[in-house]
């Protein structure tokens, strides 16, 4: 190859070097905004037919969740001695979402305490699923058909009632 061919295809190279170095430049803008732009707006789809309510407590294996209270005449009738809560199993395999959409692990399970939680059972009757609701998303969801709440309040000591809501 004779010199002049060299410097034929050395400006070729130089000539390419700036349109390669736009167009990585574009790609990356590009790329950082889809990743940016899809978090952001993205909401979350809840699944419907949930149970929901306010933790009273929760530690793995076992969250409980507040009922609602009786009506003052059943309240005076059990002279006040009801349960006002209600425990259900949690699965080995719970997923827990935040109100941020973002998976928790299980040992966080005691942050719940006083959230507005929505709960999905599996077919073993275990809670599987856990979304921490925001209010807003509280709000929309309870008025949804087929939420499902906490039984009412019981005398403490009758068994009616952890099988009832629990079902997906």
């Amino acid at each position: 190859m004779n010199a002049e061919g060299l410097q034929r295809n050395f400006t070729a190279r130089d000539r390419a070097r700036p349109l390669r170095s736009l167009c990585a430049r574009l790609l990356a803008l590009g790329t950082l905004l889809l990743l940016c732009a899809g978090g952001a707006e993205a909401g979350r789809e809840l699944p419907s037919g949930m149970l929901v309510g306010v933790v009273d407590s929760a530690q793995f294996p076992v969250i409980t969740l507040k009922r609602p209270k009786p009506g003052l005449l059943t309240r005076i009738i059990t002279l006040w001695m009801y349960d006002g809560t209600i425990s259900y199993p949690v699965a080995p395999s719970v997923r827990i979402r935040n109100q941020n959409n973002l998976f928790v692990v299980s040992g966080l399970m005691p942050q719940l305490k006083d959230k507005f939680v929505a709960l999905k059972s599996g077919l073993n009757g275990e809670v599987n699923q856990i979304w921490v609701l925001s209010e807003a998303e509280a709000e929309e969801y309870i008025t949804r058909p087929g939420t499902l709440f906490p039984p009412v309040a019981t005398l403490s000591g009758s068994s009616a009632s952890t099988s009832s809501s629990t079902s997906e």
